[in-house]
């Protein structure tokens, strides 16, 4: 029989295993959050899931700016910026109603990236200190 040794690649990097199921998760609700972020935050939300999409194709650890990214997208899900004037302009979100059916599906998908957020170890929620 023929053996070969295996060289390890020092280029290759660890990925945890919950860092995978996040991009998995991501992957699956891409487009969805692509038009959420444009659709709440406008340019600068297209700005942000582009920038996030880009970082999110790079092999590795997710980064500390990737983080921080992910959690601004994920305030912008939850309507953090809707009346923050630093943000930027709030033309997205004056144009939601309450009664518009895309708000609740909004709301799924906010709170799917969120529990991802959580499963890969990027967010904590109140009640996951207070535990």
């Amino acid at each position: 029989m023929y053996y070969s040794k295996i060289i390890p690649d020092p280029k290759l990097t660890k990925c945890q295993g919950r860092e995978h199921a996040f991009r998995a998760h991501f992957q699956d609700y891409d487009e969805a959050l692509g038009h959420a972020a444009v659709l709440l935050g406008g340019r600068r939300g297209a700005r942000l899931i582009n920038a996030v999409r880009e970082a999110l194709d790079h092999q590795g650890p997710l980064t500390g700016r990737l983080r921080r990214q992910l959690l601004e997208l994920r305030n912008l899900l939850f309507l953090e910026y809707a009346y923050n004037d630093d943000w930027g302009d709030s033309t997205g979100f004056a144009l939601l109603e309450l009664d518009d059916p895309i708000v609740p599906e909004i709301c799924l998908l906010a709170d799917g990236l969120e529990q991802a957020l959580q499963d890969a170890g990027v967010f904590e929620s109140d009640t996951d200190q207070a535990a």
